[in-house]
């Protein structure tokens, strides 16, 4: 086995104990398109345009392990989290996230954030809350739910890989409130939250989600 061949092994053997990891404690995991001699490789080794779930027809994200165990055994596929039912993900520049990273500190609050290599940070919080409308409304803030997903580590693109600010063990694996995050967003973006909350909401667009 090459030098290269055995790197892969391992890197694959990585994303497959992260894939495991998320979905054993109910953080169900979609297979991703893949970074390797500098261009992104889709299920049958040929070249694709970019990151995207390879389950085109509809978002089959799986929180089993035999499932999980059969994604990752052969190829080195990017770990995606699939949100809007266990979790959501809120996405903001790293500028704002480190911002928001002190903030949290201020108020004792553990919340799980990822950094990603294109300069966005991602937290994790309880899915099921929309977007404040203060906050739905700047291009700078993007709620991952229902239909979406985002790049869990340790996922990589051509600027890197994907990895953990915050781990999840840090907080027990328990997602935040997202209202409390995004009052520590609103907080950081100079904005005084209202004093009636915003309602709550999913995506429209569904994923299947094996357990």
């Amino acid at each position: 086995m090459s030098w290269w061949d055995s790197y892969r092994a391992v890197y694959r053997a990585e994303l497959k104990a992260s894939a495991f990891e998320l979905a054993d404690h109910g953080w169900p995991v979609l297979r991703g398109n893949y970074w390797q001699a500098d261009r992104w490789v889709g299920a049958d080794g040929a070249s694709v345009t970019g990151l995207a779930p390879l389950d085109v027809d509809g978002l089959a994200a799986s929180r089993d392990p035999a499932e999980v165990d059969a994604w990752w055994s052969e190829r080195p596929y990017s770990v995606l989290l699939a949100t809007g039912f266990v979790v959501d993900a809120i996405e903001v520049s790293a500028l704002v996230g480190r911002r928001v990273c002190a903030r949290l500190r201020e108020t004792d609050l553990v919340v799980p954030v990822a950094a990603t290599p294109t300069g966005r940070w991602w937290f994790a919080v309880r899915a099921g809350e929309a977007l404040r409308p203060e906050l739905a409304s700047r291009p700078d803030a993007i709620l991952h739910s229902r239909g979406s997903w985002v790049a869990a580590p340790p996922s990589e693109g051509p600027q890197g890989v994907v990895h953990w600010r915050v781990p999840p063990p840090a907080c027990g694996w328990s997602l935040p409130d997202p209202c409390d995050l995004q009052v520590a967003l609103l907080e950081v973006l100079g904005q005084r939250p209202p004093v009636v909350p915003a309602d709550t909401g999913l995506g429209s667009v569904g994923t299947g989600v094996r357990s």
